[in-house]
């Protein structure tokens, strides 16, 4: 069990609150209880209404704090956590009262870090926490919090205890020549690695998934000068965000905004009209268009339906972003339409829109949606993501696995075998943290906020 000294911080946003949080963990827990509150034997993980009184007999705030013992808190030690009115000045005073009581302030992730250290969780959920705290949508926490569970620690778990077989079968050929031992069965243990190997590329295949849930998902609307996208991208954000006129060329660059769709999160982009222009800085506003169109998943083209049909526009966006998703916008529908019979046809999806009314904007919410249950949330059923640390070290696992794989195939050389697999496991360990150095868990902690 790591035991250390006694850590004290404020575990929630340092500003006027109805309620605000304290934790401490360490060895002096249980006696600070009776000098601070006089209970000396508070009952475990109980509320306990009580008197925060500081070393000079001040009496700070009526609160409620909670005991738990050693090895049954989040910690692993002993642990308090205090409940107080949600105002500054106080968290400051019982902060302060603490220190003064040979506590000391937690540096970043410290609470969670002695959690690992005691054994509580291992680090896939040590970082699992950080992304929880970080997660900006619903699809990131659900992710998170399936790591939390300890999913990937169990998968990683497995394949450890696969890979320790593989490597009893071959010591025991190596140490006990003499003994009557039967010869591994090499086409079994072939087998066996050939399955480690396809379960780590399952897990490294999973990593591009956390690209697609952490960055937003790139919705841009594009189209001639005046077809009211500005417009358009104001009624979906709900605001006033992006400047309205009717003079062409009014949005010179790019304005963007993100936003929640259901529990995904969505970069909406206005962008300048397309058009040839003599103006440097418009120009250099289409250039931002022009790489937006790349970058984006799903491209709304908004053409205005009052005016000539655009062709040329149509055409010349389509021939050179052939592979992009777009999808065609008729927008100021409430004016008379110049659409004529004869005009060409956009041959893929089409919605009609109108700022004064509500149509269209659901219809184009529902197509990010489409895109995103088609892309998306089908692939995230039942996988398990893992971040970019877990990435580089199932890789490295990899490389060692498959040289193993590759010279048991070729021969017996069994002691070329077994030192990759042995090379292999300690990168799978750096994962789980069965096997790891303070200089890693530093720095990984260290991104972590106080009081976590």
């Amino acid at each position: 069990m790591y035991h250390h000294d006694t850590i004290a911080s404020l575990a929630t946003p340092a500003k006027e609150s109805a309620l605000g949080l304290i934790r401490v963990s360490g060895q002096s827990c249980l006696l600070l209880c009776n000098k601070i509150f006089g209970i000396p034997s508070p009952t475990p993980r109980k509320s306990n209404l009580g008197n925060y009184v500081s070393t000079n007999n001040e009496h700070i705030d009526q609160v409620i704090f909670v005991y738990y013992p050693d090895g049954k808190s989040f910690t692993g030690e002993e642990m308090i956590e205090i409940t107080f009115h949600g105002n500054v000045i106080i968290a400051n005073k019982i902060l302060d009262d603490l220190i003064r009581r040979n506590c000391r302030l937690a540096e970043p992730g410290e609470y969670t870090k002695r959690a690992f250290l005691n054994g509580k969780i291992d680090l896939t959920q040590a970082e699992s926490i950080a992304e929880i705290i970080t997660a900006k949508s619903d699809a990131q926490l659900k992710v998170a919090n399936k790591k939390l569970s300890g999913s990937l620690g169990k998968v990683l778990e497995k394949i450890q205890d696969n890979t320790l077989e593989i490597q009893s079968q071959l010591e025991a050929s190596i140490d006990f020549p003499e003994d009557d031992i039967s010869e591994p069965d090499y086409s079994e243990l072939i087998n066996k690695l050939t399955d480690l190997i396809q379960r780590l590329d399952d897990l490294i295949r999973n990593h591009s998934l956390e690209n697609k849930i952490s960055n937003a998902i790139k919705v841009t609307l594009i189209g001639p000068p005046n077809a009211g996208k500005s417009s358009l991208f104001n009624k979906l954000l709900s605001e006033d965000r992006s400047i309205v006129s009717d003079l062409p060329g009014t949005t010179r660059d790019y304005v963007s905004k993100e936003i929640l769709l259901n529990g995904y999160l969505v970069e909406l982009i206005d962008t300048a009209g397309i058009r040839e222009s003599s103006d440097k800085i418009e120009m250099l506003g289409i250039e931002n268009t022009r790489r937006n169109i790349n970058d984006s998943d799903i491209t709304f083209m908004v053409i205005d339906v009052s005016a000539p049909y655009p062709v040329d526009f149509i055409n010349q966006i389509m021939n050179e972003y052939p592979r992009n998703n777009f999808i065609l916008v008729k927008n100021k529908t409430d004016l008379n339409s110049s659409t004529k019979i004869s005009d060409p046809i956009f041959e893929g999806t089409t919605i009609n829109t109108s700022i004064y009314s509500d149509a269209g904007t659901e219809e184009i919410k529902e197509e990010v949606n489409k895109f995103i249950k088609e892309n998306i949330e089908d692939d995230l059923s039942d996988q398990i993501v893992v971040n970019k640390r877990q990435f580089q070290f199932l890789n490295e696992c990899k490389i060692h696995f498959s040289e193993a794989l590759q010279t048991m195939t070729a021969g017996k050389n069994e002691e070329i075998i077994l030192l990759e697999l042995k090379l292999g496991l300690e990168f799978l360990n750096l994962i789980v943290g069965t096997k790891t150095n303070e200089d890693m868990l530093d720095k990984l902690f260290n991104s972590f906020c106080i009081g976590k």
